[in-house]
């Protein structure tokens, strides 16, 4: 009886209370809607691309407009992806490293795009004989929360440092994952055993 008599008595703040709720009920469903109708449209848009000639310009230019308009989309993470591998592949080493970037950046919260990303920049530096710049992307690769594998980047980013000469970094970074490894972890456990055996045997540290 009190409710029903409160509610008479403040029926206006009321209905406006509930206006606003259905107000913001119906933005949540039209941008839920508008997200979906653009992943639709950039999943289609990725297909005609993908199905274009392997190497083509055609197939480079569609990808750019795909990774430029649908950016927050998965299609158009793929398609920044498939465009910067077809940058490398063409010598454009600057131009894909740039394209890595923004899919590591903007996918903060697709770790699996934004790992890959990271391990693409880290290989091309690599290739460039850039192995502590590549260690240090690895690095940055394993220190993100939601890396599944991030012993693996550690253990890249080792062997990056073990190239650059930093042979007692590299033992740090052995020694760190050996510590953390567990049992799905055997073969990067062992593989940085074998490595801080070799680099011992050959006085290259402190045995």
């Amino acid at each position: 009886m009190h409710a029903i008599q409160w509610i008479v008595a403040h029926w206006v703040g009321v209905i406006e209370l509930v206006a606003v709720g259905a107000v913001a009920v119906a933005v949540i469903m039209g941008a839920s809607a508008y997200g979906r109708y653009r992943a639709d449209a950039a999943a289609l848009k990725f297909y005609a691309a993908d199905k274009l000639e392997n190497k083509s310009d055609a197939r480079l230019e569609a990808l750019k407009k795909v990774a430029k308009d649908y950016s927050r989309t998965s299609a158009g993470r793929q398609a920044t992806m498939q465009l910067g591998d077809m940058l490398a592949e063409r010598g454009d080493r600057d131009g894909a490293i740039e394209q890595f970037r923004l899919l590591a950046e903007g996918s903060r919260n697709q770790p699996l795009f934004r790992v890959a990303a990271l391990h693409r920049i880290a290989d091309l530096q690599l290739a460039a004989g850039n192995s502590a710049e590549a260690a240090e992307t690895f690095r940055k690769a394993a220190a993100d929360p939601k890396n599944l594998t991030a012993l693996t980047s550690e253990l890249l980013a080792a062997s990056c440092l073990e190239r650059a000469g930093d042979y007692a970094g590299a033992a740090l970074l052995y020694k760190r994952i050996i510590k953390d490894a567990g049992e799905g972890d055997r073969a990067v456990r062992e593989q940085s055993e074998e490595r801080l055996i070799w680099l011992s045997a050959n006085g290259l540290i402190a045995g």
